[in-house]
């Protein structure tokens, strides 16, 4: 937590260096997890480069060295990887295309997006990334008591047997007390705002949690790695903010 505050508040480039290496280690992870589920995994280079390639354009863009156009180029990079899987000379094709684009986007675009979303108001704050932090912890840590002090009824048993309505309700709850002062505390955007991307933080962080563990569950994995101890991997830490960051950006850009 400390190490992510520092970088954050520090500025875009520390940002976006933190994010790229938490891409890339949640890419390698990401990729172990299906050749342990002797899934059909793509071409490790063309992911990696992929995933590399969104890092470094959102990075120019957040950083003010390129135009926003030049995100554009993402896409035949996208093409590329699906052309090489496509001609890769194994079985499975259309699971490995499906799965080599799913992880660079799943994986590789929210990270590209926090240090993008400090921008949103023209020049980088960092406040508003941590902001996000803040709130997913908040909930984290209201899911966790709400659910282990009145915990009764199965959010989605067949996937994640922890979680529990009564979790996800407390989560949400404490989450949106925290949005309320988030403007005191960050200097940044309004009260209204704060409080909506507290709750598509809530409701997405817990579907990134399901997404990730149906990915383990399938896989037979325990945790995506032991990179962080107590916490497992980078996927395992960072899941709730991977579904969650790309519908904020949609949410802030559309309230503009």
């Amino acid at each position: 937590m400390l190490v992510l505050s520092l970088a954050v508040l520090q500025g875009v480039v520390a940002s976006s260096a933190l994010f790229f290496l938490a891409a890339l280690i949640g890419t390698s992870e990401y990729l172990n997890i299906l050749d342990k589920g002797k899934k059909a995994t793509p071409s490790k280079f063309m992911t990696f480069l992929s995933v590399s390639v969104v890092q470094v354009l959102f990075f120019l863009v957040s950083a003010e060295l390129a135009e926003d156009i030049i995100l554009l180029a993402a896409v035949p990079v996208l093409f590329i990887q699906v052309l090489v899987e496509l001609f890769r000379d194994k079985v499975d094709g259309f699971s490995r295309i499906a799965l080599a684009v799913f992880g660079t986007i799943w994986v590789g675009l929210p990270f590209a997006l926090l240090p993008y979303i400090g921008t949103i108001n023209g020049t980088y704050t960092g406040w508003t990334v941590l902001g996000f932090f803040l709130l997913l912890w908040t909930n984290d840590t209201g899911a966790y008591l709400s659910g282990r002090s009145f915990g009764k009824h199965k959010l989605a048993p067949k996937i994640s047997p922890g979680k529990t309505i009564e979790g996800f309700i407390g989560g949400v709850i404490l989450a949106l007390v925290l949005a309320y002062f988030m403007p005191v505390i960050t200097g940044e955007l309004t009260e209204t705002r704060w409080i909506v991307i507290a709750f598509i933080i809530a409701v997405f962080s817990n579907a990134g949690d399901l997404v990730e563990s149906m990915l383990k569950r399938s896989c037979g994995v325990k945790d995506s790695g032991a990179i962080l101890p107590g916490h497992g991997g980078i996927l395992d830490r960072f899941d709730g903010i991977l579904l969650a960051v790309p519908v904020i950006l949609a949410y802030l850009l559309l309230s503009n």
